[in-house]
């Protein structure tokens, strides 16, 4: 009588599946971390350019003036514009046109945004206002902002196996567009410190 195998693993073949999991993930679990810290920074400079533009075509929709400021808590009710290094953004129709959210002046729904705790940014200004032609409005050095910077622990140094800058970089140009870069002469040429 002929003996029936049972079907089933040997622990050999076993062994080598761990093996072999084991190279994997040990190969890949470097690249799948600085692909987590890329996408945080794209989503926080995507977040930040979609605010923009919300508060451009609000600008022209309502007619006023709208305003995108850095500020230290996106989501408080009274949430106001603050200086240096912010850990979000408000997006605000500006009836002074000052760049300063005052109690009168209402947020404007879906602009607010806040960045990853492990996320770092720094703009030369506080504020971007839009006029109702959509065009950036002319407001007073220091309060202008004409360049955000958002950077991790990596700074603007290059991304691994790319000639590209580990950051992201948004500038908006006199006529209201915003852009995204992520050249790293063009932000070093900025001198936004990413700390």
């Amino acid at each position: 009588m002929a003996r029936r195998r049972d079907p089933g693993f040997t622990l050999v073949e076993l062994m080598i599946v761990l093996v072999v999991a084991a190279v994997v993930l040990a190969i890949g679990t470097p690249q799948f971390s600085e692909f987590r810290r890329n996408n945080r920074l794209s989503g926080a400079s995507n977040d930040l350019l979609a605010a923009l533009q919300l508060a451009r075509t609000e600008a022209i929709k309502r007619q006023r003036p709208v305003a995108v400021c850095a500020t230290a808590d996106p989501h408080a009710a009274a949430a106001s514009c603050t200086a240096g290094p912010f850990s979000g953004w408000l997006v605000f129709e500006d009836a002074d046109g000052n760049c300063q959210r005052t109690a009168g002046e209402p947020k404007v729904n879906g602009g607010e945004g806040a960045l990853d705790g492990s996320l770092r940014a720094a703009a030369d200004g506080i504020c971007v206002a839009f006029a109702p032609t959509g065009f950036a409005l002319d407001l007073p050095a220091g309060v202008e902002a004409e360049r955000v910077l958002i950077c991790d622990d990596r700074g603007i140094g290059l991304q691994a196996g790319t000639s590209q800058s580990a950051a992201r970089g948004i500038a908006i140009s006199r006529t209201g567009r915003a852009s995204i870069t992520r050249d790293a002469d063009t932000l070093a040429g900025w001198a936004l410190p990413c700390s």
